[in-house]
């Protein structure tokens, strides 16, 4: 399949060596948006290659789409919104990345939550994301993650999507699979379930 990016923000007429965090991917949404959580940024200034940047902020192109069917869509989720929980990775000193790091050190992979008004995770809503997203868009990999990893055991939703490599004619497959997981186990394959707090 061949998508058809908005030439204002299709990363190839920009070059490689104008994409800086500033870059907008599409209205209102730039890769600052995708330099991980509040409080956790990371520094896009890390990246030195022109053709890494370019490869980043297309790879990143398909999550400003993503992103924007939320954020923008009044309709279904006017009471919630969308935050990256982990966007672009950067190892450490002494660290090689592994796993889905690997894939959001270039922007395939992103992990978002889903927040009320007041900043606390919407579960309920997290599930319909994840549907949504499952029945409305394109995606290589969508995986709805559960865990209860916080120190008073209270349970954290968010949704991981991972994308194909965009490639400068923007030709990509994409694989369409879906998971569920919880506490790092997968629940399921192919399908979504919710998972409920206690």
């Amino acid at each position: 399949m061949i998508i058809l990016a908005d030439p204002t923000y299709n990363p190839n007429f920009i070059g490689g060596s104008n994409i800086t965090s500033a870059t907008k991917l599409a209205p209102g949404v730039s890769i600052a948006k995708f330099l991980g959580a509040y409080g956790d940024k990371t520094s896009f200034t890390h990246i030195t290659s022109s053709e890494e940047r370019l490869q980043i902020a297309r790879n990143l192109y398909l999550h400003a789409e993503l992103y924007r069917t939320i954020n923008g869509n009044s309709d279904l989720f006017n009471d919630v919104r969308l935050v990256v929980s982990e966007g672009i990775y950067r190892e450490g000193e002494f660290e090689t990345a592994s796993g889905l790091n690997v894939l959001k050190k270039t922007g395939l992979c992103v992990a978002y939550q889903v927040v009320n008004q007041d900043g606390t995770i919407n579960h309920e809503k997290t599930f319909d994301v994840a549907e949504f997203w499952k029945d409305n868009v394109f995606f290589d990999r969508i995986a709805l993650d559960y865990d209860t990893y916080n120190p008073d055991g209270t349970l954290t939703s968010q949704v991981v999507v991972e994308m194909p490599k965009v490639p400068e004619s923007f030709s990509v497959s994409f694989g369409m699979n879906v998971s569920t997981n919880y506490n790092g186990t997968v629940m399921t394959e192919g399908e979504l379930i919710e998972v409920l707090e206690k």
